[in-house]
């Protein structure tokens, strides 16, 4: 049987989980200054400096999308069923977020969720 998940683990697998979501959606790694940390975080959430933790949290979701007026209403729900899916969870989005959000604060609305 698999080990159980730590708390601090799981935080940090959820928020692997929204990165990986947003780049799937718009195709960015929260652009030019934050996509190798990005993706350096990704590979390893486990192994990853608590600076790398709170640098990729912090970032806003304005960042993965070209547009400053982005995610519209559409994008929001099609960026939510994607962190549903890699979160395995089944919650009806509860709102609360836009792209001046922060990774950090969508992750905590999806795991309250």
């Amino acid at each position: 049987m698999a080990e159980e998940l730590t708390a601090r683990e799981r935080a940090r697998i959820n928020r692997k989980h929204v990165l990986e979501a947003l780049q799937s959606e718009t195709g960015s790694s929260g652009g030019d200054v934050a996509a190798e940390r990005v993706k350096a975080y990704c590979r390893d959430p486990l192994g990853a400096d608590t600076v790398e933790f709170g640098y990729v949290g912090g970032l806003t979701l304005r960042r993965f999308y070209i547009d400053p007026t982005k995610p519209n209403g559409v994008e929001r729900r099609s960026l939510w069923t994607e962190i549903k899916k890699r979160m395995a969870i089944t919650a009806a989005d509860p709102g609360g977020w836009d792209g001046t959000s922060e990774v950090m604060m969508l992750q905590a609305i999806a795991e309250e969720a």
